[in-house]
């Protein structure tokens, strides 16, 4: 239903004539509708001036009525002071009945006009509705479940009908919230939906943190109900999703640590460090390079260069960011290994601002192939490091992993010696550079969890690969608001650590995951199939010998890391190089133990040897 400005005028006019006629029949006795006419026009006048007819009507909140109070009662509390001063008190009354009056049919109005829309707009999805609708119970009675019930109440075609409330918030028990009562705590779940005959919650927390969301999936899960949630506040709060885009829990939304906001206080700083910058992202299509992109395109830098290997993660990325910033997304189909081309790549687009994110990160793969890991995580960031220096980036930043601590796989080890390279970079450059360690993060390409998804899928076995491997977990969104925080609040050389959190024990991840998806243990089975070749059973963010020291951002710490010399590492680049370029993977792990600490893990399986290589004979058979 439509309410044209022609339409909200005429019930104004209507209202606020009948208010006035009516003020002074009551109070005078001799009412006069000109007189009436006159100060109906002087009302909507003063609502007019404050916005009012500009407001949708069919949204019509609190919020409309701080503003059309004041605009009608304000001029009438200054007249009847005016009249109360002057010795005019046969004027009071009718002054202050007819204000009220006048406010109470413009109040009126706009909620009229907000019942009938509502109520049409309730009828017509009823009518679009293709089966009944499911009664459910509302995990949060708060603003957002206050908000979720009124919606849903209104829109029956999206399929949930809410009985109730369940709030761990005992003082609201027996208290009514948009017309539904709160019936108990998230302790009663299971009698409570018993006795209204449900088998469904919803979480109306957007702001609740994992653990509170993993004791109710838990309460739930025992008592055989199905828990659904509302969107993430992150979304809510972009205006990426509606409140009403109910979906099932996913394990993303019980891992991991309590959301950190970003530091509103340093907000400024944050923002002029990429605003109108020319920024260079490499590993730009990966889960965090990509991720970054997006949040710099908000920010709105100059340009920002996407540099990637991969061509169709390239593309993909490019068609995403250009919907953002346009022709600002510059896309660079690159490797970070190729030296000569970096060099021309980094004189022509000249970035103030360096993310380098490229690498590879599959520790299995990584320890059949220790040779290309050196060549892509050590001299790769040798090179896009001597790059940015070569064009005097101001700020550089290099994303690192809790696998270079004390690291028991190539991987971790590769990733320490680029920290190295990056730390002994910092030391005698103009700009400032610094690395950021942190865990696995939820919804990676390479993420166990997109393993699990699909073991499940299949009807097991989930394999996991020891009873006690945990991992620290984090989510791409939030790691990527701490990286962009590091970069602007570093002072040059620091290696930060993400606050992490709690670790996860993968065996649990597991059960979970078996859960959510509505299954026992009995129909997807558990398998312990060993620790892979460099694999750990735990990670850790710091070694016993370094310390950490706050840093100017919450949810980050700086580590108390040695200096590097850049004497000492040229030293064991210039061997490592020549051993990578041979394929000579002995040599690699004895430099990488002596400059890295690397330190195979004694429980891991041991790296497959190669199969030999095929005769020359039979390869031209074939």
């Amino acid at each position: 239903m439509t309410w044209s400005l022609g339409a909200k005028l005429a019930l104004d006019v209507s209202g606020m004539t009948a208010a006035a006629w009516t003020a002074m029949a009551v109070t005078v006795g001799d009412p006069s509708l000109g007189f009436a006419l006159a100060v109906a026009a002087v009302r909507i006048t003063m609502l007019a001036m404050r916005g009012t007819y500009a407001h949708s009507w069919r949204h019509t909140s609190l919020r409309d009525t701080f503003v059309v109070v004041p605009a009608l009662l304000g001029p009438t509390v200054v007249l009847a002071a005016a009249a109360l001063w002057t010795g005019a008190f046969e004027a009071v009354a009718p002054l202050a009945l007819e204000g009220l009056l006048a406010t109470f049919v413009a109040l009126a109005a706009r909620a009229g006009v907000r019942w009938l829309d509502e109520r049409q707009a309730r009828n017509q999805s009823v009518a679009a509705a293709q089966t009944p609708a499911r009664g459910v119970l509302l995990v949060g009675a708060g603003r957002a479940g206050a908000m979720a019930a009124r919606e849903l109440r209104r829109r029956p075609d999206l399929g949930y009908n809410p009985v109730g409330f369940l709030d761990d918030d005992a003082t609201l028990r027996g208290r009514r919230i948009e017309g539904l009562d709160v019936l108990g705590t998230t302790a009663d779940a299971e009698a409570v939906a018993e006795d209204r005959g449900v088998d469904c919650l919803i979480l109306t927390v957007p702001s609740a943190t994992q653990a509170e969301r993993r004791a109710i999936v838990a309460r739930c899960n025992d008592a055989g109900l199905e828990v659904r949630t509302i969107p993430d506040y992150h979304d809510l709060l972009a205006g990426k999703v509606e409140l009403t885009k109910i979906r099932p829990v996913k394990i993303e939304d019980l891992l991991g640590r309590s959301v950190v906001e970003m530091d509103t206080n340093r907000w400024a700083n944050i923002v002029s460090t990429v605003r109108g910058k020319r920024v260079l992202v490499t590993g730009a299509g990966g889960s965090i390079g990509s991720e970054l992109c997006r949040q710099i395109a908000e920010l709105e830098p100059e340009r920002l260069v996407l540099l990637e290997a991969n061509e169709n993660n390239l593309f993909d990325i490019e068609g995403e960011i250009r919907k953002t910033i346009g022709r600002r997304a510059v896309p660079c189909l690159a490797d970070v290994r190729d030296v000569e081309r970096m060099k021309r790549e980094f004189e022509h687009h000249r970035p103030q601002v360096v993310f380098h994110a490229a690498a590879f990160k599959h520790v299995p793969m990584m320890e059949l192939h220790p040779y290309a890991a050196i060549l892509n995580n050590v001299l790769g960031t040798k090179t896009v490091v001597e790059a940015a220096e070569s064009v005097g980036v101001e700020r550089f930043l290099f994303v690192s992993t809790d696998k270079a601590v004390n690291p028991a796989n190539v991987m971790g080890a590769s990733k320490r010696m680029a920290e190295m390279v990056v730390q002994a970079h910092a030391s005698k450059s103009r700009g400032r550079y610094c690395c950021v360690r942190f865990g696995n993060v939820l919804g990676s390409r390479g993420s166990v969890i997109h393993t699990f998804r699909r073991q499940i899928e299949n009807g097991g076995p989930v394999t996991v690969t020891h009873p006690d491997v945990t991992r620290f977990f984090m989510t791409i969104p939030e790691a990527v608001r701490l990286l962009i925080q590091s970069n602007a609040v570093q002072d040059g050389g620091e290696v930060f650590l993400l606050d992490m959190g709690e670790p996860v024990k993968i065996i649990d991840l597991a059960r979970q995951m078996i859960h959510l998806s509505g299954l026992s243990e009995d129909e997807v089975p558990i398998s312990i199939c060993g620790l892979r070749p460099g694999e750990k059973l735990y990670e850790e963010l710091l070694r016993d010998e370094e310390g950490t020291l706050p840093s100017k951002i919450e949810g980050v710490f700086h580590a108390k890391l040695a200096p590097v010399s850049p004497a000492s590492l040229d030293t064991w680049l210039g061997p490592l190089a020549s051993a990578a370029r041979a394929h000579d993977e002995s040599t690699i792990r004895r430099i990488l133990a002596i400059a890295a600490g690397y330190r195979p893990d004694p429980e891991a399986a041991p790296v497959p040897k190669p199969l030999p290589a095929v005769p020359a004979a039979r390869r031209e058979v074939a």
